[in-house]
């Protein structure tokens, strides 16, 4: 059955919104590579999700408008799109997906601190009298960080030394990427 133009023509607009759209996906996937760098394989699997995503995307948005149908106009109307986006807006809309991620990872960062400011606090209440003790007395405190030691179990202290090393990893690349 022959469609009317009108709906071939709205079904090109979705497809020029569409091929806009993954150009929009790509520009966000490149602002985070671009934040936190990332290496051969991290840009390989990148690309690979992307254009997973962006495949099952495009191919979802065409069962909706347009039956799943692909014919040269709505090629023709993903090129159009992208091509739009890429030569009017992607400068600035690349700027602001990076200013946005590194926004994002500065809340975290401050949302850890101040999660972890209470439990930082415990633990100079705990130890400031371990340490004062340990000013006077130079082999007892050898031993109360030995018995310390053996209080907090091994998984706790193997959790805290992998979490510790990561941040420490994502803060380094964060501040070389300034």
């Amino acid at each position: 059955m022959a469609e009317p133009v009108t709906s071939q023509f709205m079904v090109f607009l979705y497809t020029i919104l569409t091929g806009a759209l993954a150009g929009f996906l790509y520009d966000v996937y490149a602002g985070i590579g671009h934040v936190i760098r990332l290496n051969k394989l991290g840009t390989l699997l990148g690309d690979f999700l992307y254009w997973f995503g962006a495949t099952i995307l495009v191919y979802a948005l065409l069962l909706r408008y347009n039956q799943g149908e692909v014919r040269l106009f709505v090629l023709m109307g993903l090129g159009i799109g992208a091509v739009f986006y890429f030569r009017l807006s992607r400068h600035r809309m690349r700027k602001l997906v990076i200013k946005t991620i590194e926004w994002l990872i500065k809340l975290i960062n401050w949302l850890v601190i101040i999660l972890l400011f209470p439990i930082r606090i415990l633990y100079i209440i705990l130890t400031f009298p371990f340490k004062v003790f340990s000013l006077a007395f130079g082999k007892i405190r050898c031993i109360a960080i030995n018995i310390l030691k053996r209080l907090v179990p091994a998984p706790i202290k193997s959790l805290y030394h992998r979490w510790g090393k990561w941040y420490s990893r994502v803060i380094n690349k964060l501040k070389r990427h300034k």
